[in-house]
């Protein structure tokens, strides 16, 4: 398994169904890795180069990386929004 599929399997999402409260969670998943420094976490923030950017910077390219694995398209919209799409769902994530 690559990184990004190893740091999607120790978010330890209980949610599979496509909804709005699954991308919540896995947006504060994500937030969580982050603060707790996980080895998961800091692994693919190393394969993207991205270990240099802010947190709110890391994880919103985190969440751009995680959510297509889940059947999301991502959209960067704004400085701090990321539209996310799945079929019939379109929700605004603010990034702030």
């Amino acid at each position: 398994m690559n990184s990004l599929e190893n740091y999607l399997l120790s978010l330890q999402l209980n949610n599979y169904n496509t909804s709005i409260s699954q991308i919540v969670e896995i947006q504060i998943r994500t937030w969580q890795s982050l603060q707790s420094r996980s080895l998961y976490a800091r692994e693919l923030l190393e394969t993207l180069q991205v270990t240099h950017y802010s947190l709110q910077q890391q994880h919103h390219e985190l969440l751009k990386h995680v959510l297509p694995l889940l059947g999301y398209q991502t959209k960067q919209q704004h400085d701090n929004k990321l539209l996310i799409e799945h079929k019939r769902l379109a929700h605004w994530l603010n990034l702030s």
